[in-house]
């Protein structure tokens, strides 16, 4: 029985260690993972989230309120921004939409934030893909 935990606990810290990807501060300062050839990585744009193949990047992100907060999709990979609960969905006011942000691969949607709180959202899309904005 303890070989069989051990085999499991292992495959765990492996997929885990595989599974995660770059993340910035809670600054919003740090940048993503690299890429190859084709210029990948680097820092994301303040007030920016920036979407991987399966990560955001930071992680997490604090913004003043009265800040208009920006998701940027470069990756080609088809991701979407859904708030964890309705605060976060009645937090996220006009930008080009307001609320959950709906599939797309390229580009960048916005969001303007005013209501201080700490919002989680996800990549319906993609488990495990999750961030927070903290507005203060």
């Amino acid at each position: 029985m303890g070989k069989i935990n051990g085999l499991i606990g292992g495959f765990v810290l492996v997929l885990t260690v595989v599974s995660c990807g770059g993340g910035g501060d809670s600054t919003g300062t740090g940048g993503g993972g690299g890429g190859g050839g084709g210029g990948g990585g680097g820092s994301c744009p303040a007030n920016t989230f920036c979407m991987g193949s399966s990560s955001f990047s930071p992680t997490s992100r604090t913004v003043a309120p009265g800040t208009t907060v920006t998701w940027q999709n470069q990756s080609g990979v088809g991701h979407n921004v859904t708030w964890d609960d309705a605060a976060g969905r009645d937090a996220a006011l006009q930008g080009d939409g307001t609320g959950d942000i709906t599939d797309f691969s390229s580009g960048s949607h916005t969001r303007l934030f005013n209501t201080p709180g700490t919002y989680g959202f996800h990549c319906t899309i993609h488990f495990g893909m999750n961030a927070s904005l903290t507005v203060q």
